[in-house]
């Protein structure tokens, strides 16, 4: 692998982070003409293993899905604890939140993105186990931060 980053040449998500899933989704599909749209929550804290700002965490969210060919486009409502959710949307209100890549090697492109002086903001377990998730501070060079995903198996999706 070397230093690789990505691994894949695709983005596998596309986030936007609002005070209301459930809305936001409805309106987006409603929009497009689409009504295929997924839920998604957090996992509960203790499956989570979740660490924000390098602290154990309990963080909780609300997830909308929608997929669009190799994307998924997710629509996340954080719970009210602190999280790197919650920051994006009481600092700049809804809008994007991160991309995200898959890895298959979650260490080696977090050390990547940190020596590239890109922080670990959260990162924690999906509901249901199967992967986990880290986010790095890539804001102020993007304007949204850089999601890993590793999966324990190769999902069928996306």
């Amino acid at each position: 692998m070397g230093n690789a980053f990505p691994e894949e040449d695709a983005i596998i998500q596309i986030c936007f982070v609002t005070d209301d899933a459930e809305r936001t989704a409805a309106w987006f599909g409603d929009l497009i003409g689409r009504s295929d749209i997924t839920s998604a929550k957090a996992a509960d804290p203790e499956a989570a293993k979740a660490r924000y700002r390098g602290r154990d965490a309990s963080v909780s969210c609300k997830i909308k899905f929608m997929r669009f060919g190799n994307i998924d486009l997710e629509f996340l409502e954080p719970g009210p604890e602190p999280s790197a959710w919650r920051d994006i949307l009481e600092q700049r209100g809804p809008g994007l939140h991160h991309i995200a890549f898959r890895t298959s090697d979650m260490h080696s492109h977090a050390a990547y993105l940190e020596g590239k002086g890109h922080p670990l903001l959260q990162s924690g377990e999906f509901d249901g186990g199967g992967g986990r998730y880290a986010y790095f501070d890539t804001h102020q060079q993007l304007g949204a931060l850089i999601e890993l995903l590793e999966f324990d198996s190769r999902p069928t999706h996306p």
